[in-house]
């Protein structure tokens, strides 16, 4: 997995100034290949049969507690169901802070549609904003709307047990990212967690994935090699 081939693949950001359209496109575009890579990262790290499948159907569709609803990244099985989901949101264009209530509103709704069906399941959130929703301080306004934005998804992250409620993530990260530009500026990707404001790279974010899916089965527990470990 590599979250800056997803940044890569989906090209250079258009200018504010472009028809909607266009954003639409190149925020779908990013979703769609962020999702690719994790799902990709998952397989690698032992999560078998993780959808989507690269250049295949995209999201999956669960019956969730509220009605039906499309999971981004997901591993479940016919006797379980939905047991790990990835949901992944974007906000790619200026003023960055406008629709991000609209937005943790919608991920509430969706942790607990998922949870109140399988409160077993552990169900994340990877939120993505290029570098200059972490640029736009002003005299006003002294904290980025990235900032902002980690500060309001920590307060439904860290669910712990099945018990606690449902509208929380078992996990929320945050992705700061530079996007493909003309003038020659080198993409990067910055993983944050959300309630402690650490950087991780990759690798860890998956092990902490797999972790989290452990300790809530450890009955079914995986492994590096890609299958349910038998005690």
């Amino acid at each position: 997995m590599r979250l800056l081939d997803a940044v890569n693949r989906t090209g250079p950001i258009p200018g504010d100034d472009v028809p909607q359209a266009q954003k639409k496109r190149y925020s779908e575009l990013l979703s769609k290949h962020l999702a690719e890579e994790l799902a990709d990262g998952l397989r690698m790290v032992g999560f078998p049969k993780v959808k989507p499948d690269r250049g295949g159907p995209g999201e999956r569709a669960f019956q969730g507690g509220l009605g039906p609803k499309k999971v981004d990244v997901s591993y479940s099985d016919e006797r379980h169901g939905l047991i790990l989901a990835v949901s992944i949101k974007t906000i790619n264009f200026s003023p960055f802070g406008k629709n991000l209530k609209n937005r943790f509103a919608d991920l509430c709704t969706e942790a607990i549609t998922l949870h109140m069906r399988f409160p077993y399941a552990v169900v994340c959130a990877l939120f993505a904003f290029p570098v200059g929703a972490d640029q736009d301080q002003t005299e006003g306004r002294v904290v980025s709307t990235f900032q902002r934005a980690t500060h309001l998804l920590s307060t439904v992250s860290d669910r712990e047990e099945y018990t606690d409620p449902g509208e929380k993530f078992e996990n929320v990260t945050m992705m700061l990212f530079q996007p493909v530009s003309s003038d020659g500026t080198e993409p990067w990707v910055r993983l944050v967690d959300a309630t402690t404001g650490e950087t991780m790279d990759e690798a860890a974010y998956l092990q902490g994935l797999m972790l989290l899916y452990n300790t809530r089965n450890p009955h079914a527990s995986l492994g590096e090699a890609g299958g349910e470990e038998d005690d």
